[in-house]
């Protein structure tokens, strides 16, 4: 079996004011009419079955999944009772799908990201599933760099494995390197070795399982008190007793960095992860005086602007550049775009209790 297995539970802090705790950024359209998961989701069904498809998500957000993923039945909603990082989340996953088929692949997608050329990311999806098949590996997808990002994590490629008739070809990774300096992130965009690591991960289900008991033992002990509760009345209790003492570490400090039998598939399909404003500068279709702009808006001598404006409210604009502007029923962000990293700092404060409605 093929068990996509999409991840769901984030806040979306970066794309504050229009993602709040109780709608963060995955329930959002903010290019197409469908909402960033449905848009995972629909990507995702050409590979499987749909009762194959299992979302990992927040106890708060079940509804909200169910609500836009409508034919998605409501057992394959894998609900986390508190916030931990991914590699908590994926664990999770891989112990409920353990009892189903362990040998199984899953296909480990983040519900945030913006895909262009669907038809390639589909068959890159599927080159990975062959080769997950074929050996005890975790596959991932390295996307080429066109800029030294250091806000993405860095997979080095080494030793070519094998290639398909599509030109896709697999190559053992040397190395994960999460989130590098400006100055290491141009070294590694020069040496045309390194990828973007996109935290789309392909392996079998007893692969990740092992993987998690020789790499991060402690979470592997609270998995498999949780393995043994699957499908008894005490299974949502018992996940919430472990869950309590779990550690937030991410897979790719968990595991990724790590493990000695990753495999690494450089791939192009107009991939970007959507975790800030500016990334819309990608996205949507500009003006002639480059503005990104969505929504009630009417500028002058305005240039290089992302500008989201919901509801009737119009947004006027005179004399000013590359700037963030973001409106919503109850809060206006203006924010410079090589600031828009620290809305998640301003997101601190407006956890404070007298701002705490905004958040």
């Amino acid at each position: 079996m093929i068990f996509p297995v999409i991840l769901a539970g984030g806040t979306g802090t970066r794309f504050w004011p229009k993602s709040r705790s109780r709608i963060p950024k995955q329930f959002l359209d903010f290019v197409t009419p469908e909402s960033l998961l449905q848009a995972t989701k629909r990507r995702l069904n050409r590979l499987s079955d749909r009762e194959q498809i299992y979302v990992v998500t927040n106890r708060r957000y079940v509804n909200k999944v169910l609500e836009q993923l409508t034919c998605l039945p409501s057992s394959n909603v894998i609900v986390e009772p508190l916030r931990r990082d991914t590699a908590t989340c994926i664990g999770l996953a891989t112990s409920k799908l353990s009892t189903v088929d362990p040998e199984g692949v899953m296909v480990i997608v983040p519900s945030d990201h913006y895909v262009a050329d669907e038809e390639r990311f589909l068959k890159t999806l599927c080159r990975g599933v062959e080769a997950a098949q074929r050996r005890k590996s975790i596959v991932t997808l390295g996307i080429n760099p066109y800029s030294p990002k250091t806000g993405y994590g860095y997979i080095e490629q080494g030793e070519f494995i094998e290639e398909y008739s599509d030109a896709l070809a697999v190559y053992k990774a040397n190395r994960f390197t999460e989130k590098p300096s400006l100055e290491t992130a141009k070294e590694y965009l020069d040496s045309g070795r390194f990828y973007w690591n996109c935290g789309i991960f392909i392996c079998r289900v007893s692969v990740m399982l092992e993987a998690i008991h020789r790499h991060m033992p402690r979470l592997a002990k609270g998995l498999d008190k949780i393995k043994s509760s699957i499908g008894t009345p005490q299974e949502t209790e018992v996940v919430k007793k472990e869950y309590r003492d779990m550690e937030k570490v991410s897979i790719d400090y968990g595991i990724m960095e790590k493990a000695s039998n990753i495999e690494v598939i450089p791939c192009e399909f107009g991939w970007d992860d959507v975790g800030s404003w500016s990334i819309l500068d990608n996205m949507l279709i500009k003006d002639n005086c480059g503005n990104a702009v969505k929504g009630n808006c009417v500028n002058i001598d305005t240039n290089n602007c992302i500008i989201d404006s919901d509801g009737n409210r119009l947004v006027a604009t005179i004399g000013v550049d590359d700037l963030i502007i973001v409106n919503t029923k109850d809060v206006v962000l203006v924010c410079r775009k090589d600031k828009d990293q620290e809305v998640k700092e301003l997101v601190k404060k407006v956890k404070e209790p007298r701002f705490r409605r905004y958040w």
